[in-house]
Parts: structure tokens; sequence; C-alpha cells
């Protein structure tokens, strides 16, 4: 293969870089699918069960990058440490893996990645208020499903005095 610099590729991380030589690559940037199923989306629905063969995944099986996780946060991660341990073998000795993860399962994506091989050296967080949402206030919820109407029983502002007017 020739000397490829600066390149993107986009496609299944697993069969785009399968022919690719040992020590290959500098760098990878990779975004995985997050396996919530944010809204019924396609991009981020993962359906289990469905093996690569061992050539592609360096000798390791695995599963295709198509994998439904559900609950099961060891599907996840054992998805995650195929594809780490792939990624580890076209990448030059002191590359790097830059990868994104969500909030919520990024923990399974670290674990899986340091097991495959890699250390893992630095986190980048980006915290923000928007996107997904963080909580719900449950009684307000029972309360709007059956229907009842909440009474105000004071009114208070910080630094005031409850029932008072500021």
């Amino acid at each position: 293969m020739n000397q490829l610099q600066n390149k993107i590729f986009c496609g299944g991380n697993l069969e785009v870089v399968s022919p690719w030589p040992s020590n290959f690559v500098s760098a990878i940037l990779t975004d995985p699918p997050y396996g919530l199923e944010f809204m019924g989306k396609e991009w981020d629905k993962l359906n289990l069960n469905v093996p690569f063969s061992e050539k592609e995944t360096g000798g390791l099986g695995g599963y295709k990058h198509h994998i439904r996780f559900g609950k099961d946060g060891n599907a996840m991660q054992q998805w995650h440490y195929q594809w780490a341990k792939a990624m580890l073998r076209i990448t030059k000795p002191g590359g790097f893996l830059l990868c994104f993860g969500g909030t919520r399962t990024h923990h399974r994506l670290t674990c899986a990645i340091e097991d495959a091989g890699w250390a893992i050296r630095d986190c980048m967080m980006w915290l923000y208020g928007s996107g997904f949402p963080k909580s719900h206030n449950i009684s307000k919820a029972i309360d709007k499903a059956a229907g009842a109407k909440r009474e105000v029983i004071g009114i208070s502002n910080r630094g005031c005095q409850p029932n008072y007017k500021c």
C-alpha cells in the first residue's frame, strides 16, 4: 500500500483497516457508536453476534461493527476491545488513538482500549449543559401522569423570607 498522508477514511474501522500492514499509521481519530440507541437512530444501534473473520480482526475473532448492546455493558466493552486491538496493530510504536465516547459509556470504552494494549495517557472532557437529558423530576412526572395539580404553599426567592415579597 502506498504511503498515505493526511487521509480521512469513513466507514467501519475493522473493514477499512483489515488490509493495511502493521505499524502503518501514526495516529487514529475515531468516534465509535455509543450504543445508547438515542431516539431510535440507526447510526447508534449495534446488532449483536455478527462475527468477523479472524483475518479481519488480526486473528482475534470478534463482532461486526453493528452490535446492539442494549443494557449489556460487557458486550459493549468486548466490542470496543476488538476494534481497539485491531487499531493497535496498524499504529506505529508511540502512535496515538484519539477516541470520542459518550458520558454514560466512556468507562467501558476506556477499559477496553487499555485492555487492548493502549496506554491511557490523558482524557479531555467537553462538559456542556445541553444535549441528552441529565435528570428527571419524578414527583412532577407522577403528578402530571395522574393529572394532579400542585398546590403552591409558599413562595421564596434566595435571600428573601418565605411568603414575603422582595
